[in-house]
């Protein structure tokens, strides 16, 4: 491999409106001067992939493209990677896929005996959980920390990198069946709550740091909840855009709303990230519970069910099969 005339296969968006497709010879180039050739075994499938596939997110001037924004494989001599960033599956070929050509800093080496299911679900969730609590959030061990939707990709990492700060956590989920794998992960308590009640279910221990990516009423409930000047870090909003801020709350507390892009976190603060809990993994003090894994020719059933959220974690694409 690593010439022109190179293919791997690849599930293609080939035009806005059209459902994705798996092809056998998407075309390869060869690696340029900043470029890496990043074997892909495993690769995890994101909100934001679904996005892509519907053409609303992404560079739709460049298609045909290769989906998937986070993955993990091995470059030449071995060494396992993690490869995420740089506009991967939106502005260039992405992870789903048997083979990528990747800018270099969107490349990031992992010990070689990193779980490669759960290295392929790092870049995403992973960056984005460590991003929130230790860059915006200023996570110390004195925080309460609430993690909205604690059972998604970013909330059961967040879960357990809040612990290992040494914080107290409290999880949210929406349902009875993911309270207990919550739990597992070390929260000191999980809620089943919806944004109504959760006020009601969390009580009288106010948060001082709200992990939210959910948006709509649950940054309301978060505003109303929090404690006097406490920090809210929204990174989505999967429940609703449109978010009703109570205004007297907000400024009433001193809060501070925080925002996470994910797609502007520069290549060295993301490779910190991915290093981190790379780090606490290999240690055995961080897992990222990978509810399934399915062959890359099944790409279609993996974003269902990320759609009807009934993933526990993450699900992740083995890319070879």
């Amino acid at each position: 491999m690593g010439d022109d005339r190179m293919t791997t296969r690849a599930v293609r968006l080939t035009a806005v409106g059209a459902p994705p497709t798996l092809v056998e010879d998407a075309p390869l180039p060869a690696p340029g001067a900043d470029e890496v050739l990043v074997h892909v075994d495993h690769a995890a499938v994101n909100p934001i992939d679904t996005y892509a596939a519907a053409g609303t997110v992404g560079d739709t001037a460049r298609l045909p493209r290769t989906l998937g924004v986070e993955g993990t494989g091995l470059v030449a001599g071995g060494t396992r990677v993690v490869v995420t960033g740089a506009g991967l599956g939106l502005r260039r070929d992405g992870t789903w896929a048997g083979a990528i050509v990747a800018p270099r800093d969107a490349v990031v080496e992992v010990p070689a005996d990193l779980d490669p299911a759960q290295a392929g679900a790092i870049g995403t969730a992973a960056v984005t959980a460590y991003e929130a609590l230790h860059v915006l959030g200023g996570i110390t061990a004195e925080d309460r920390v609430l993690v909205l939707g604690a059972g998604g990709g970013v909330g059961v990492v967040a879960v357990q990198l809040a612990k290992i700060a040494g914080a107290g956590v409290v999880g949210q989920v929406g349902s009875a069946a993911k309270a207990a794998a919550v739990t597992a992960l070390g929260a000191d308590r999980v809620v089943v709550a919806g944004a109504d009640d959760l006020a009601a279910a969390v009580g009288d221990h106010p948060p001082t740091l709200v992990v939210d990516p959910l948006g709509g009423g649950f940054t309301a409930a978060a505003v109303r909840l929090a404690e006097p000047g406490g920090r809210i870090v929204i990174l989505g909003v999967s429940a609703g855009a449109d978010i009703p801020l109570p205004g007297r709350d907000f400024y009433r507390k001193g809060l501070r709303l925080l925002g996470y892009a994910g797609l502007t976190v520069p290549p060295r603060r993301r490779a910190t990230a991915v290093g981190a809990v790379a780090a606490d993994m290999v240690a055995g003090r961080l897992r990222i519970p990978v509810d399934e894994v399915l062959p890359l020719d099944r790409f279609g059933d993996a974003a269902a069910r990320l759609r009807d959220r009934s993933v526990l974690g993450k699900i992740v694409l083995a890319t070879q099969l």
